[in-house]
């Protein structure tokens, strides 16, 4: 064998090696990334929790939206009422 060749073999090995490694970190990389990933229990979870939050700030608002109309009819009423008053009188 002349040394050319031993040198490229040994490069090969090397080569191989390094391969080999980098296969390994990203392996490891991809398991790590997999054990992160929701499933389908987690997603059908927060999909549960979202809705419930969903119809809780719903109610919410149409409380506050039934509050605002009968408050604006009432000074609408008072207004009017205000108004009669005084064209009456005058």
């Amino acid at each position: 064998m002349t040394t050319d060749a031993v040198h490229d073999l040994s490069a090969q090995r090397h080569g191989n090696h390094q391969i080999e490694r980098r296969l390994t970190v990203l392996e490891t990389r991809f398991d790590t990334t997999l054990t992160m990933l929701p499933n389908k229990s987690d997603l059908a979870e927060l999909k549960a929790e979202l809705k419930a939050d969903i119809h809780g700030e719903s109610a919410h608002l149409s409380k506050w939206i039934a509050a605002t109309t009968i408050t604006m009819a009432i000074g609408f009423a008072g207004m009017i009422v205000a108004m009669l008053s005084r064209l009456h009188a005058g």
